[in-house]
Formats: structure tokens, sequence, C-alpha cells
């Protein structure tokens, strides 16, 4: 099925790039372009390739978070809170739509109606003694960004815990199976993130050690039943793998000449496909979260079969400089771009001068 164009200016957000023939308007569904492929790089590791040509504009990827958190300085007040209920993840802007915890177990924790709230008591229910015992001193603390870390690890554990005890069985009947299922799903895609232990700087590790052994054991109040070092390696790949959300898209290159960027970041998530993509300071694909919370990735370029897709892991507006952008990776990503942009970047290597060698009658 050839996926739509977009006749305006790129945009990624499925509200006027997906046609209702292609059934995305239900919230469970995810949609993989069926060019889109999954390689392996002997030393980038997981990718994106196009197995045929793509246009500049096609929609490519519409990925469901397997877990999400807001990521607002107010709650009570911001326009950006999502619902919490993974199979809405809906804008509630009104406060005064918003339904709450019964407990209060934190202000972030909403749901856009009644409804919404039950039919996720399962999920929740996982996470809410958790954050009730945890949430204001780990904020207190250790701070806002460890909180959101440790949250969304939570998050991601209450989503294994309904998938592994509360799911129905997939329906493996559709028109897509066959291609989606060369793609993981759910905690099996997880599980096979990038990133270890080893990838990331010994100091770190040991304050994330610190902080499973204080926060995130198996006990009644997150009965995961993993150990504190499958639980480290968890967040070993959550921290190499997760997605800011943020209001416009990242990743548009050429930078326009009145360039906008790409806003604040009101959320975090983990997506099972998106996650495969990988960092390219001269990206192909642009990509932003729909109004569900979906990660869209779009054709930014035209893409020749072969090539691999790529999006840009920050904002391209803020870091423009070889050297910011290379040092925001290292810190970030743990790696050293060598993308086309970069390498095309970098200073030319000065050239030895060599003095003549000595005539044999000079000695």
């Amino acid at each position: 099925m050839q996926s739509p164009i977009a006749a305006e200016r790129l945009v990624a957000t499925t509200d006027h790039l997906i046609r209702p023939d292609q059934n995305l308007s239900d919230r469970q569904q995810s949609w993989i372009h069926p060019r889109l492929s999954q390689s392996v790089d002997p030393i980038k590791g997981r990718q994106l390739r196009a197995s045929q040509p793509v246009q500049k504009g096609e929609l490519l990827l519409v990925d469901l978070p397997y877990a999400l958190i807001p990521v607002v300085d107010c709650p009570e007040q911001s326009d950006d809170i999502r619902c919490s209920n993974p199979a809405c993840h809906r804008r509630v802007a009104r406060p005064v739509e918003r339904v709450s915890c019964p407990t209060r177990c934190s202000a972030e924790v909403v749901w856009c109606n009644p409804s919404c709230r039950e039919s996720d008591n399962a999920r929740h229910g996982f996470e809410c003694t958790w954050l009730k015992k945890y949430a204001v001193s780990i904020r207190s603390k250790w701070g806002e960004y460890d909180f959101g870390m440790l949250w969304l690890i939570v998050r991601i554990l209450a989503s294994r815990h309904v998938e592994l005890h509360h799911s129905p069985p997939s329906d493996n009947t559709g028109p897509d199976h066959f291609h989606h299922s060369s793609f993981g799903t759910g905690w099996n895609a997880i599980q096979s993130f990038c990133g270890s232990q080893d990838s990331w700087a010994h100091s770190q590790v040991r304050h994330w050690t610190m902080l499973v052994k204080k926060y995130l054991g198996s006990s009644p109040s997150l009965p995961h039943g993993m150990t504190a070092n499958e639980v480290l390696n968890l967040i070993c790949q959550e921290e190499a793998n997760s997605f800011g959300l943020y209001p416009r898209e990242t990743g548009t290159f050429p930078l326009p000449e009145h360039a906008v960027d790409r806003g604040e970041q009101f959320g975090a998530g983990v997506y099972p496909t998106a996650a495969l993509a990988n960092h390219s300071c001269s990206p192909n694909i642009i990509h932003k979260p729909d109004n569900q919370s979906r990660m869209v990735f779009v054709a930014s370029k035209d893409i020749a079969a072969g090539e691999e897709c790529c999006i840009s892991y920050f904002d391209l507006t803020k870091k423009v400089d070889l050297q910011a952008r290379r040092d925001h990776l290292q810190g970030s990503f743990r790696f050293v771009c060598k993308c086309d942009r970069c390498v095309s970047e970098e200073p030319p290597e000065e050239e030895v001068q060599w003095d003549a060698f000595p005539s044999m009658e000079d000695f």
C-alpha cells in the first residue's frame, strides 16, 4: 500500500497524512510503511532502511508508545498533559475536564474521563502505590530528571505487567501482519533495545545502581519480579532509546532561513519500532508525536533503495556547529557522530612537512 504524500509544508502529524483506508483511527494500531525494513550494521547495530525508493513527504511510521510520562512544570495549569490510559493518550488541555487518581498519587496522573480511568485500572494499579510512596521524596532529593527516569521505568514495568498478565492473545490475521512480524513488538522489542552497562560511564552506572536498590526493587509496592541487575540494564536501554515529546517536528534539514525550534518538551516515552532509527545531523526523516502521542516518521527527502532512514536525536536549530553537535551526542548518547555532514565539516588534517633526506655525500 502506497503511503500518502504531504501536499503542504511537511509537518509530521497524522492529522493530514493518514487516509481513511489506512484504518489508523484505531488507537491500538501502529503502521509501518511496506518499504521500511530493518537491518543490522556491524558498527552501528540495528537500523532502518528503505527496501525500495521512498518519496519526500511519505508517511513511514506511526508507532505506539510502550510507556509514556508527562514532562511539565505545572501539571495543574499545563495544556499539554496527556491522558494516562495507553489506549487513549490524548491531550487533556482543560483542567476542569480531567479525572484524577482517587489516591492523588501524582498531579500528573490524569485521565480524560471516568471510562478511561476505569479501563486503565490494571496498569495504573501497578504504579499507584509506588508513586504515592516515592514521588515527592525522589523529586526533593534527586530532582526532576531522576524522578522522570525512574517513573518511566516504572511505567515500562507496568506495561510489561499488563502484557504478561492481562493482555488478550494478539490477532495475527491482519493484512499487514507478515510485514509487521519482522519488527519486534511489546516487551520483546524493549528487551532488544541497544544499550548496556558498558555503554555508560562508571559513575553514571553507580548512580543508577543506587537508585535501583533504593526505589526499584521488586516488592509488594512494585511487584515486577525482576532482579536488580535486570532493572539496571533496562535503565541503560531506556536512557539510550527514549524519545522526548515536543509540539513541533524534529529533524528538518537543511534549516530554513527562518528556522523555528521544536518547542518545549511535554513528555517522554519509549517506542518499540521508532527506537530502531539511528541519528544523522542531516536526517532524511522528521518526527513528531501526533495528538494521540503516537510517534510519526515522515520522509523529509527522497530516500533511495537501500539507504538508511535516519532521524535527528536533538533539535538541529539549537546545536549548529560540529563541535556542539558532537559534544551533545557524546555526552547524551555515548557516540561520536560520523554522519556525512559531520565528516564534511571536519577541519582538514594538517599536512606533515618532511625535511629533505640528507644525501649520501653528507655522511
